[in-house]
């Protein structure tokens, strides 16, 4: 991890840790808690049965641990910004061990959705503050870089985690995929104790948690912020239609087999975790301009796929998907490192609010996507077209009202 970091781009240094490692404990720490979103899945079938419930009371545990996500997210950033990143970031992760270690206790789904709640909104908690300290550390190329792997497992620890907790399940037992998930975010929690605080009381202007809460909202008011996160989370939309329905593609249009979809499903975690440092490669050689070029490009593909050979194969849909998944990790990286970048003084208003809309979006897409289409692939088309043209759309805007020009490589005289 060390070799990602120039040392003239480090702006705070960690006396103790060290920013190698501080990094490397970030990017274990975010992988662990976007894990806890879904690696209880394959367990569902297994805690209806235990507990008597049905699919739909068992789906709120699910809903609920993205509602407090969420929440957490929102309101953590500003508050960190009163109080500092260490102690925030200490209280997330204990928040989420306590709903992690707690959960196994369950006997109903009640008291597992209030603990799935509990961690969920620890999680929201440290994921957040997590891209503000990456925010306060570094600039410049290092910046981007670690803002980019950092938000890449955003999408490679969920994807991952369902096969993890299928394992454990197969040998063990449900509740030891909290507890997996539990000792290791308290192994994540320990270097945290030595953790030099990187937003010191000179730099904290906020008087009040009240205070703290109306920036956060204030900061919404950003007409450029507004324009650009908008574009960027209709672009994320396609990716979570994917998640929600790609299971009963594989397994009920095209009748895989467990290993052919597992193969399948990494194969397109691979295109996940690839396409951040294709941003990287090409931000860097051209500019953001490019990568939006890319972005459209992609996604134009996909439509056309999808409606025109998706449904032959299963390669084929995977060959449609690609696309739409390594959009959401182009984008959810570009949009990090833009936004972090043109507000580094509002870091934590930026990394909230961000954060929260980005997960919220989640539950949007899934609920969509899983309505009574007439088939889950042309839900994932019709999606992706109309994502496409929203997105395209709000580019140009973006473009004629110079919204964020210098970090997207719009020229002024155009």
């Amino acid at each position: 991890m060390a070799k990602v970091i120039d040392e003239k781009d480090i702006i705070f240094q960690q006396e103790k840790m060290g920013m190698g490692f501080m990094v490397t404990v970030l990017v274990v720490m975010m992988t662990i808690q976007w894990m806890t979103l879904d690696m209880y899945l394959p367990a569902l079938p297994v805690l209806k049965d235990e507990f008597g419930a049905s699919e739909e009371a068992l789906n709120v545990s699910l809903n609920t641990d993205l509602f407090f996500c969420g929440a957490g997210m929102l309101i953590s950033g500003t508050i960190s910004d009163k109080y500092g990143r260490k102690s925030i970031m200490i209280l997330g992760l204990v928040l989420s061990m306590i709903g992690l270690f707690l959960a196994p206790l369950s006997k109903g789904v009640v008291f597992l959705s209030l603990m799935r709640g509990l961690c969920g909104l620890g999680g929201g908690f440290s994921l957040t503050v997590a891209a503000a300290i990456v925010r306060d550390s570094f600039e410049g190329q290092t910046f981007q870089i670690v803002t980019t792997i950092t938000q890449a497992v955003a999408i490679i620890g969920p994807v991952f985690a369902p096969a993890i907790g299928s394992f454990l399940i197969e040998y063990l037992s449900w509740r030891w995929i909290f507890l997996t998930l539990g000792f290791a975010t308290l192994i994540t929690l320990l270097p945290f104790i030595v953790f030099t605080e990187t937003w010191p009381r000179e730099r904290r202007h906020i008087s009040s948690v009240l205070q703290a809460t109306m920036q956060s909202f204030a900061f919404v008011k950003n007409r450029d912020y507004v324009i650009f996160i908008t574009m960027v989370l209709f672009l994320t939309l396609p990716l979570w239609a994917y998640i929600a329905t790609c299971s009963y593609i594989y397994y009920e249009t095209f009748g895989v087999s467990n290993t052919e979809y597992s193969i399948l499903y990494a194969t397109g975690t691979m295109s996940a975790f690839v396409a951040p440092f294709i941003y990287i490669w090409i931000s860097r050689k051209s500019s953001n301009r490019r990568v939006m070029e890319l972005v459209f490009a992609l996604m134009l593909f996909s439509v056309a796929a999808f409606v025109f050979i998706a449904g032959k194969s299963p390669i084929l849909f995977l060959i449609a998907a690609i696309p739409v998944i390594m959009v959401e990790a182009i984008v959810r990286s570009m949009a990090m490192v833009v936004v972090l970048d043109e507000h580094p003084e509002e870091a934590g208003s930026a990394s909230s609010i961000t954060g929260f809309v980005l997960t919220a979006v989640s539950v949007i897409a899934t609920s969509i996507a899983t309505l009574n289409w007439p088939s889950f692939i042309m839900s994932i088309a019709v999606i992706t077209a109309a994502s496409v043209a929203i997105g395209i759309a709000f580019w140009v805007l973006i473009i004629r009202k110079q919204v964020y020009a210098s970090q997207l490589g719009i020229r002024k005289d155009r």
